[in-house]
């Protein structure tokens, strides 16, 4: 179908539902909020339900005491789109969002959140002006960008591939957002981590490669899951070792006042392309965990959800249980994770690379490159040749993406007025 496109096609009012207050009991004060991306954490790996097997045994201990999204999907097959699609449910523009020349004015949890009077802080081991994560950081504000340059002895740098490391471990970055917080509530803090990514060196590699092999014992997986972990070893070992890493980080954290009042947000932001993929799906499969002591309650959700429906979500929680001002119009592309991709008329556009947006889930369907696939409930797919579905389904990739291409056009995602109206109303 063929829209007449206003100049601000992904505009709307924000009808986002409270899911998370009913988990939760309340404080008197907002809570921290932490959100962990963890390079390269698939599904595949992370889940007992994985098709490789479960190699993140902390983080399993974790999901049975949060809230759980066994099929969350991510927005892109590589890092460069998680941060605006996390933190503000954004279009990819042209090339990903962070690659324009010049940010159009819009909302995010990180200048949301400031606004509100949070710490803001990024936490990164590499270096920050990477896929120009640090252009948009700075357009935002954000009090503390820590990166490669921030760190001293202690701390220890990856092991060096070729005469070159990407950076500090994941142990560092967390040790040094622990480090930099203490004083700060409330905060809002993103960390992303490097250890898992090629080529898949650790420091201590020999007492990682031991909790992996410990680790395969205590599986008991079937001979074909077996003999495919056993083929990833190297990747698998670093996963063991941002597992442990993150074990630590919350056993330090809780030696704190703070960690009491902190919500906890920790998924991956894609898959690992150098495991084998059992089906086009699972490049963007990863797990989805919101954590907090502040939970009265738990659960597991099996529905689709993706990254566009985090930060919706969570503003529509600290709006209806700590009157926090957020904005009543948004350009969010996600409905928030308690519909998630099973929305009436919305479906999860993913950009595999800079230059490749070829995929798109609507309902439980996966359009990949033009070809249809049904989704099963565990997240496996089967082709599909139900034309008048497929037709149905173009039609509605085709609508986002000239909904995106409008926006290209005009460089604009909102009035300035609806922005500043916003954040003037909160100086005031």
């Amino acid at each position: 179908r063929k829209e007449e496109l206003g100049p601000y096609p992904f505009l709307r009012a924000d009808d986002t539902k409270d899911l998370l207050g009913k988990y939760m009991n309340t404080t008197d004060r907002r809570p921290n909020l932490v959100i962990l991306i963890i390079e390269g954490l698939g599904h595949a790996y992370s889940s007992p339900n994985g098709y490789i097997g479960n190699f993140t045994p902390f983080l399993e201990s974790l999901k049975q005491k949060s809230l759980y999204w066994e099929n969350c999907i991510s927005s892109s097959g590589r890092t460069f789109s998680v941060l605006p699609t996390l933190m503000g449910s954004l279009p990819f523009a042209k090339n990903g969002f962070l690659e324009q020349h010049q940010y159009p004015l819009h909302f995010n949890l990180q200048n949301i959140f400031k606004h509100n009077g949070f710490t803001t802080g990024f936490y990164y081991g590499g270096d920050a002006s990477f896929d120009k994560m640090k252009n948009y950081l700075e357009f935002n504000q954000v009090d503390n960008i820590i990166d490669i340059t921030r760190y001293q002895e202690p701390y220890k740098k990856l092991p060096a591939a070729s005469g070159e490391s990407w950076g500090y471990e994941d142990q560092a970055v967390l040790n040094k957002m622990l480090e930099m917080t203490a004083e700060q509530s409330p905060y809002m803090n993103v960390v992303l981590t490097l250890s898992t990514h090629s080529p898949f060196l650790v420091n201590k590699q020999q007492y990682y490669e031991k909790m992996f092999d410990n680790q395969l014992s205590s599986l008991n997986l079937p001979p074909e899951k077996r003999k495919l972990a056993i083929t990833y070893k190297k990747q698998l070992t670093t996963v063991i070792s941002v597992d442990q890493a993150l074990k630590e980080f919350f056993e330090a954290f809780k030696q704190r006042s703070d960690y009491e009042n902190t919500i906890f947000i920790i998924t991956g932001d894609h898959s690992m392309p150098e495991i084998v993929l059992q089906n086009k799906i699972d490049r963007y499969h990863v797990p989805l965990i919101i954590y907090s002591p502040l939970f009265k309650s738990t659960a597991t959700f099996k529905h689709i959800v993706s990254h566009f429906d985090v930060a919706p979500t969570l503003l529509s929680f600290y709006k209806n249980n700590y009157n926090m001002h957020t904005p009543t119009q948004v350009t969010w592309i996600g409905k928030g994770l308690d519909v998630g991709g099973s929305a009436s008329g919305y479906g999860i556009p993913i950009m595999q690379s800079k230059t490749q947006l070829e995929d798109f889930i609507y309902a439980n369907y996966h359009l990949s490159n033009n070809e249809l696939y049904r989704i099963n409930p565990d997240l496996t797919s089967d082709k599909e040749s139900n034309d008048s579905k497929a037709t149905l389904i173009k039609n509605e990739f085709d609508s986002f993406k000239a909904k995106n291409e409008k926006y290209l056009l005009n460089k604009s995602l909102m009035p300035d007025s609806v922005y500043h109206r916003y954040f003037d109303k909160l100086k005031n």
